[in-house]
């Protein structure tokens, strides 16, 4: 876990070791990642329930082939920003 992850750890749900976050949280790891110039390689979306994770492919997106990271965090934040509020994310970061 990196710096971020550790901070943000108690307001993720955690689902199999993937740590998942509100929207609202998403957007201030993103943030978090920014300040501390952390690479985000992708943003991975996810509907859950309390007995369901379900990955939406739609709503998920790939950095990692990025070779620049100017840009990278705008980019991330526009992308959060327009998913659906119940929508659950990871963020997979160096």
């Amino acid at each position: 876990m990196n710096k971020i992850e550790v901070l943000f750890s108690s307001r993720a749900i955690n689902r199999g070791g993937i740590l998942l976050f509100s929207k609202r949280d998403a957007l201030d790891f993103i943030e978090q990642c920014k300040y501390f110039e952390i690479v985000i390689l992708g943003i991975d979306g996810f509907f859950i329930s309390e007995s369901l994770t379900q990955p939406s492919l739609e709503d998920s997106i790939d950095y990692s082939g990025t070779l620049s990271i100017s840009g990278i965090y705008e980019k991330a934040l526009e992308f959060v920003n327009n998913r659906d509020a119940n929508l659950y994310f990871e963020i997979i970061c160096e």
